[in-house]
């Protein structure tokens, strides 16, 4: 059981939605686990009330935040002071407090290296397709880059954040890294483009459209998916996959890995890995 108290050191995750979150009974298992007077909590904030709510927050001595979709892109220009790790992909997920304002780091990277290590997934010499051109995927190409990939090709709903983001790795990666990039909807690139070893899908929209279908079709016969979403939010991914008798994994190893980055980056302390996955297994 949870003690709060007048000593009790406040954390959160920050979406929207936010509701969805796993993050609060795997974080707070490992508060227990350490023996942390501490608590965590999921907060809705909209997009509009972000800096607000950060200044709140931070006012309050609120100790450290997660940033979820639609926050990590925003909440890298909010924060104070970040680390190399969010400095090379301009993205945050995690905020720790400081007198002077929020430090933000990027565990999404750190968290995808080794999601893909214990699902045995290999990306060296792969053509990786990105569906997505959010915090998480600015985060995961940096990893795709060092893990091996080929080629990588982002792709959104919104063209211009897909140019956005390939621009932004080739900045950062210039001697290792180029990346294609088209709109969900371009029905010619997706022919155009090829077939697709490995495809990390980071949607937040839950459905699968008609135009998403076309890059699924683009997919190699053994090609695995990688769904940043997890639980009921994964089922039309997972559905998809069924019927087309293709490996998936969601994004639930994902959530354990970079929640254990962020728990060691608020705390210097070593994250209870058995006891967070435990919780994320409802145990």
């Amino acid at each position: 059981m949870i003690r709060v108290d007048g000593a009790t050191r406040v954390y959160a995750v920050l979406g929207h939605p936010a509701r969805h979150s796993l993050s609060p009974p795997m974080q707070n298992a490992a508060f227990a686990a350490v023996g942390m007077n501490a608590v965590y909590v999921a907060l809705d904030v909209s997009p509009a009330r972000l800096e607000e709510a950060l200044r709140g927050l931070h006012a309050c001595g609120v100790a450290g935040l997660n940033l979820t979709t639609p926050h990590k892109v925003a909440g890298f220009r909010l924060a104070i002071e970040t680390t190399e790790e969010a400095r090379a992909v301009s993205a945050v997920n995690t905020l720790r407090w400081e007198a002077s304002g929020w430090r933000g780091h990027a565990t999404d990277g750190i968290g995808f290296a080794a999601w893909v290590a214990d699902a045995g997934i290999k990306i060296r010499g792969k053509r990786v397709l990105a569906l997505g051109a959010g915090g998480a995927i600015r985060s995961i190409l940096p990893r795709l880059v060092t893990l091996g990939a080929a080629e990588i090709a982002v792709v959104s709903r919104t063209p211009e954040h897909a140019a956005a983001v390939a621009a932004s790795l080739e900045r950062t990666m210039p001697d290792r890294a180029a990346a294609a990039h088209a709109a969900l909807e371009d029905e010619a690139a997706a022919r155009r483009m090829g077939t697709w070893d490995v495809m990390v899908r980071a949607l937040a929209v839950e459905s699968i459209s008609a135009a998403e279908e076309r890059w699924w079709q683009a997919l190699a016969k053994d090609a695995p998916v990688l769904d940043l979403n997890y639980a009921g939010r994964g089922d039309a991914a997972r559905a998809q996959a069924r019927a087309e008798g293709r490996r998936i994994e969601d994004g639930l190893a994902l959530l354990w890995h970079q929640g254990a980055a962020s728990f060691e980056f608020w705390t210097n302390v070593t994250a209870p890995l058995h006891a967070m996955k435990a919780a994320l297994a409802g145990e």
